[in-house]
């Protein structure tokens, strides 16, 4: 009978990882619901002290000094783990790609919490901001404690996350920021706007990044259009001029209160269009040329 009961225990994914300092969160449980208000997940929030590395130690420090703070976010799955060898399933399982899924929830908590407090300078967890990653199971009541039965270690870092360095055009992004420094360029607005919609898109939120993308695709036809000369850029400003009836249709959808999957599509497509026609932009100017008069300061 005993050995019945232990097969009836409920087993649950949960992937661990942990951040350097604090998050925009209170220590405790958070439900994070999707569609339909279903319970997606349950995140376990946890701050504790860590060693700090010191290349040198300084004589008569305090011993505070010694320690920081770090925080441990548990994601503990809603649905129960479908897997009738769970140590099998856990050898098999895709680490970095939970550890993906992962940190899309946390985002989502992040954002929500970030509104809630009506904070415009919210922290976000980003992959390479993880020192430690762990994808586990365990019982529910194990989750909630933010421990687990059986768990793996998932490489995060420099290895685990590389940075992408150079753009589609082959343009380096410390040349352009050189060149932004130097103040022989400027951010244009549309960069900006497009930065956030992509953003929005990246943690699941179709509707204000169909929103942003409007404002985004009306400023990059505007600013692009005294770089028409730079290569296949003429073309891309009419694709851009052409996309704004589906874009202004998606726009109004959202406000409406959602998109539907061919707006969901259009949304996605123009906004990579709007992307690549700035990077050609950047990547088509002449080294030293000004954009023309700056903003003082």
């Amino acid at each position: 009978m005993a050995d019945q009961a232990e097969a009836e225990v409920e087993l649950f994914r949960i992937v661990q990882v942990e951040v350097p300092g604090e998050v925009d969160l209170g220590d405790g449980r958070w439900t994070v619901r999707g569609h339909a208000n279903r319970a997606r997940a349950v995140v376990v929030v946890e701050t504790t002290e860590r060693p700090r590395r010191r290349f040198r130690r300084i004589r008569g420090a305090p011993d505070e000094e010694a320690v920081q703070l770090a925080t441990k976010l548990t994601v503990v799955d809603a649905d129960p783990l479908e897997a009738r060898d769970p140590e099998r399933w856990l050898a098999r399982a895709d680490g970095s790609a939970a550890v993906t899924e992962a940190l899309e929830v946390l985002r989502r908590l992040l954002h929500l919490a970030a509104v809630a407090a009506a904070d415009p300078d919210a922290r976000i967890v980003r992959p390479r901001d993880l020192t430690r990653a762990t994808i586990a199971f365990g019982t529910g009541a194990e989750g909630a404690y933010g421990r687990w039965t059986s768990g793996r270690t998932v490489p995060v870092g420099p290895g685990g996350a590389p940075r992408l360095r150079r753009a589609a055009t082959g343009t380096s992004s410390d040349e352009r920021l050189a060149e932004l420094l130097s103040g022989r360029d400027a951010v244009l607005a549309a960069e900006v706007l497009t930065l956030r919609a992509r953003q929005d898109l990246t943690d699941g939120r179709v509707r204000e990044a169909a929103l942003g993308l409007r404002m985004a695709l009306e400023a990059a036809i505007a600013e692009l259009e005294p770089w028409r000369a730079a290569p296949h850029l003429d073309e891309a400003i009419a694709g851009l001029r052409l996309a704004r009836p589906e874009v202004a249709d998606a726009a109004s959808a959202a406000v409406r209160g959602g998109l539907d999957d061919a707006q969901d599509a259009v949304v996605r497509a123009v906004l990579q269009a709007v992307a690549t026609a700035l990077a050609r932009r950047a990547g088509g100017r002449r080294v030293g040329e000004r954009l023309g008069p700056l903003p003082p300061g």
